[in-house]
């Protein structure tokens, strides 16, 4: 079950390559950072909401809430019904849209800035740190969301929970500083997702474009 989240990546690069196919041929005066942006915002909402009953699960077995899936699914289902696999729904995506959009954004403009000062293209090791750091920033800026998404799946089932209850109850105990509880590890840990998501996609697209042009 907890490799789904897996297939909703895939899912999520699938169809951002196609919106992007989508969008050029719709639009095709339309500048590339405006192209990027678009077609994160609709695979990474689709994508996210694939996984968000996942999430759900793993966060309450993690919180100690149930001691397996099965009864975590139960549970689940027999406090909240359906609509307690998308608690914090809300969150994840003020989470992920963010993380996805402005990471894409960043990471396209943070590889040109660095060609335009050295001057050539970037090896592949400099693709990937620039990357890894595009992740890494993203997940830091996007980390009062992480917050609020995992107080609102771990709260007492059975009573309903807002974003908003979340902020003011993190903001009124902890202060602003609660909000971003765990950027640092949050930071090392996406840094490297980021690598792969940002660089070692488009590393494996343009090897895969040679080795289709050197066989014909």
């Amino acid at each position: 079950m907890f490799q789904f989240p897996s297939c909703s990546h895939g899912l999520r690069t699938g169809i951002c390559e196609v919106s992007k196919l989508v969008l050029i041929n719709v639009a095709p005066t339309l500048p590339d950072i405006q192209v990027q942006s678009v077609a994160s915002f609709c695979s990474t909402v689709l994508g996210t909401a694939v996984r968000i009953p996942c999430e759900v699960l793993k966060q309450r077995l993690q919180a100690g809430l149930f001691d397996n899936v099965g009864e975590a699914i139960i549970g689940t289902w027999q406090q909240d019904g359906l609509k307690g696999f998308f608690r914090g729904t809300g969150a994840t995506l003020c989470r992920e849209v963010p993380f996805y959009v402005a990471g894409t954004g960043l990471y396209e403009e943070s590889k040109k800035l660095a060609q335009h000062v050295l001057g050539r293209e970037l090896e592949a090791w400099e693709t990937i740190v620039v990357g890894a750091l595009s992740g890494g920033l993203a997940a830091v800026t996007t980390t009062p969301f992480d917050v609020m998404k995992t107080r609102m799946m771990t709260a007492p089932q059975g009573r309903s929970i807002t974003m908003s209850m979340v902020a003011f109850s993190i903001l009124r105990r902890e202060g602003p500083l609660g909000l971003f509880k765990g950027a640092v590890p949050r930071f090392f840990w996406i840094a490297p997702l980021g690598a792969m998501n940002f660089a070692g996609y488009e590393l494996a697209r343009k090897a895969l474009n040679k080795s289709e042009a050197a066989a014909s």
